[in-house]
């Protein structure tokens, strides 16, 4: 039996569940979302590229914190539920609320880590509080005002909204650097194709998102983001062939074996195929470089790191002495596994490793079923993308650790309020008898 495109209807307790959002909590939800996307206030506020920034901009986190921990508050026994079912993101956020004990900036690391925390409660807080469709079209309509934004910044503003002196003109809208915008725009691009297909209701405005976002996309010239994109679309693609019946899945399934045998191989035997391809070299844009002077540090600490937060203070010694290696001021380790283990060790790297495998299992499971189990292999996948060449992972105040902790809230809680792959119909013994 095959499944179609098409939005099984919600049950009861959904429907009950989502009435329950009023159009003034929605709104507020959408203005929290706004706040964590880094492309409103941060450029705005702040010339400081650093995860402070301003001190008015710290300052400004404060009241979000309390409406965070109040949401916390008000459904604390779902919250609680949830993190029971999520032990390896709390023992990760465990070894970060201590790691100012060992830290070498223990008062920056708990400042972070405070920041961290609250971070991972929103994405746990809306992870347990709304539904699926709920939260799905909040995080699209906040990436589309953070796409327009960034669209009509950068046109009628080219000086502050894209980037003539390293990139050649390349779009960078709100956003301090262009691989930010189109790192965010590949993941509103995804939002917008699945509620495209999935939420007929609002289709004209989901399409919109995605047009929108994949120009952006390819207005910032980063090749990173493009791949996230053509990743993630090409999941959903997949899928909805897979879900057509055996046949076309056993087809689908071959052809995804041979095309990532063949991508191993040229990425094992001729790498420079690949770069080549993206338009860079095999250091990845200095990338490799910062990878390769971090190992040393990280083998000094190997265990717990340096501290949430501490390695790259513009007053840190290990951070110094890698930016006079590198001869340039490398703000982040440009990986964020990488910059985990510089800040956890491999406690918190293994941690990390295991929160994400417990993810992509529970969305593997649930995209057997369901659509939305689907949509979160697809996010899983860019997330996973992007973390190879950013420092996205375990970030603080940043959407994308929100949502990817918001995400692996809805799946631990099981699937309800999904959107089921709804069979499809045998036809009436008449109509077959007619066709014959």
């Amino acid at each position: 039996m095959h499944g179609s495109l098409t939005v099984s209807a919600p049950s009861p307790e959904t429907e009950a569940s989502e009435q329950q959002v009023r159009p003034a909590e929605f709104a507020l939800l959408i203005g929290l979302l706004l706040i964590f996307s880094e492309g409103i206030l941060p450029r705005l506020l702040s010339g400081d590229e650093s995860a402070d920034g301003s001190a008015l901009l710290r300052y400004l986190w404060l009241p979000v914190y309390a409406v965070t921990f109040a949401g916390i508050i008000w459904k604390i026994r779902e919250v609680v539920q949830t993190c029971l079912r999520l032990p390896f993101l709390m023992g990760l956020l465990a070894v970060c609320a201590l790691s100012f004990t060992w830290s070498i900036d223990p008062g920056l690391t708990q400042r972070r880590s405070l920041a961290i925390i609250m971070t991972t409660a929103a994405g746990l807080y809306v992870g347990s509080r709304y539904s699926w469709r709920t939260l799905l079209r909040a995080i699209a309509i906040a990436w589309f005002i953070v796409a327009a934004t960034s669209f009509l910044t950068a046109l009628a503003v080219p000086a502050f909204g894209r980037d003539f002196d390293v990139h050649g003109g390349a779009w960078k809208g709100l956003f301090y650097e262009k691989n930010q915008l189109g790192g965010h725009m590949a993941r509103a691009a995804l939002f917008g194709a699945f509620l495209l297909i999935m939420d007929r209701q609002y289709r004209m405005v989901w399409a919109g998102l995605t047009g929108l976002s994949t120009l952006l996309v390819l207005l910032t010239t980063s090749k990173t983001a493009l791949l996230g994109l053509l990743i993630a679309i090409g999941i959903l693609g997949a899928a909805a062939v897979m879900k057509r019946g055996m046949v076309f899945g056993l087809v689908t399934t071959w052809f995804a074996v041979v095309v990532g045998a063949v991508g191993v191989g040229i990425l094992v035997f001729a790498p420079e195929l690949v770069v080549a391809v993206l338009g860079r070299d095999l250091t990845l844009t200095g990338r490799t470089d910062i990878w390769m002077a971090l190992m040393d540090f990280i083998s000094e600490r190997p265990l717990l790191g340096y501290g949430y937060g501490a390695f790259w203070d513009p007053d840190s010694n290990p951070g110094n002495w890698v930016r006079e290696i590198l001869e340039w001021e490398a703000p982040t380790a440009h990986n964020g596994w990488i910059e985990v283990t510089l800040a956890l060790g491999l406690v918190g790297l293994a941690f990390l490793a295991l929160d994400f495998l417990m993810t992509i299992w529970r969305a593997a499971c649930a995209s057997i079923n369901t659509w939305t189990g689907v949509f979160a292999l697809a996010f899983c996948a860019q997330f996973f993308l992007f973390s190879l060449s950013e420092s996205a992972s375990l970030q603080q105040n940043s959407i994308a650790w929100l949502i990817y902790v918001a995400l692996a809230a809805k799946l631990a809680r099981r699937p309800k309020g999904l959107i089921l792959i709804k069979p499809a119909q045998p036809r009436p013994p008449a109509q077959r008898m007619a066709q014959a």
